[in-house]
């Protein structure tokens, strides 16, 4: 389900973090923690936050679609799918993260 900028605000009430800092620590924890299972848990909290299309702006800013790109060449299957998902999540609704993803491939195969 897409969010609202209201219904966002009304979720993180008067003293709770906002959205942007909250992927910045998501983003931050993923690549700090040497856990497999919370790099997994983070990435897949991720993509999942990359649906949404009210935090596309928030994804742009914190270049969230490099670290989406960085981790296809990781050897853990599932950090792959979860990077995957996020992409995909990404290119679904925003022509800029396709562009971006097409941009990438182009610079792979040179």
């Amino acid at each position: 389900m897409f969010s609202r900028k209201e219904r966002l605000a009304e979720r993180t009430g008067e003293f709770g973090i906002g959205r942007y800092e909250f992927l910045k620590q998501l983003i931050k924890e993923f690549a700090e923690t040497s856990s497999y299972e919370n790099k997994r848990q983070t990435l897949a909290n991720l993509a999942n936050f990359a649906y949404d299309p009210i935090n596309y702006n928030f994804i742009k800013q914190l270049h969230l679609i490099d670290l989406f790109l960085a981790e296809l060449s990781n050897e853990q299957e599932e950090l792959i799918h979860f990077a995957l998902a996020g992409i995909c999540n990404l290119c679904a609704g925003n022509a800029h993260y396709t562009k971006t993803l097409e941009h990438h491939i182009k610079i792979k195969k040179l």
